[in-house]
């Protein structure tokens, strides 16, 4: 089976029902230095995009619990199989420290100018974020993809996974792209619905809300990602929104954390 892997630069941003996704034609990103300056010479507005997301874990949410999230889902230009791993540091072996041993975790609400949400920077001023992990789809009663179980063996201590939640969210996606006609960022537009399953026979728990989510495109980072995430940013807080305090959608809609 097929398995590809990319990082995932994003911040989050939550938004009210009236909110509407302010203009983002023309930014730039005046990085400094040597750092190439990114700028949007257009955006394409995509149709609604309904999404079926299944993530699995232990009952006790072993994998939430190590920043990991394993999901199965339909719709959309990337359904499959995802596995979502915390950031690498450069020059650090270990996944929640950077090059100089400090942790990072993106379970802190950092500030305006910053990432919200999954990226971490490295002693050389690029920026990494979460890695992602993508397998096919294949038939539902396939299950989990050995090859994604492989890389959680250590975190799971042998013990198996089910689905915990079920999030169904409607997509409006924004393309930011340069004057080359390649993309350089998306801001997805979500309304999310969260459906526990009930135990003992009681009823699912269901949680709603809606939030902005700035991503850079594959293979744009460092400081003029940074510059054009911080534009995009500038933006969006004028528009009413606020930057989220939530690790990810899976913790929000466990209710780990308020919607």
């Amino acid at each position: 089976m097929s398995t590809s892997e990319q990082t995932e630069i994003e911040r989050k941003y939550d938004v009210d029902a009236e909110a509407v996704v302010p203009d983002l034609d023309g930014l730039s990103s005046p990085a400094g230095g040597a750092a190439p300056v990114l700028e949007v010479a257009r955006v394409e507005r995509s149709a609604p995009a309904h999404l079926r997301a299944v993530y699995h874990d232990t009952d006790d949410h072993l994998l939430l619990g190590s920043r990991i999230t394993l999901r199965r889902r339909t719709g959309g230009h990337d359904e499959g199989w995802h596995l979502k791993l915390p950031p690498v540091a450069a020059g650090s072996a270990s996944s929640g420290q950077d090059s100089s041993g400090r942790e990072m975790s993106s379970e802190t609400p950092q500030g305006t100018g910053t990432d919200h949400s999954t990226a971490a920077s490295t002693s050389d001023g690029s920026t990494r974020g979460r890695r992602e992990v993508h397998v096919p789809l294949g038939s539902e009663d396939e299950g989990v993809p050995a090859e994604l179980l492989a890389r959680v063996e250590e975190q799971l201590r042998g013990r198996s996974v089910a689905p915990v939640i079920v999030l169904e969210t409607t997509r409006m996606a924004t393309t930011l792209v340069d004057a080359e006609g390649d993309a350089v960022a998306e801001l997805a537009d979500d309304v999310v619905t969260a459906t526990v399953p009930g135990r003992d026979g009681a009823e699912p728990v269901v949680r709603r809300w809606r939030e902005w989510e700035a991503e850079l495109a594959p293979g744009v980072d460092g400081p003029a990602g940074d510059a054009l995430l911080d534009a995009i940013e500038e933006r969006l807080l004028a528009g009413g929104a606020v930057p989220s305090t939530s690790r990810s959608k899976l913790a929000r809609g466990l209710g780990a954390e308020p919607a």
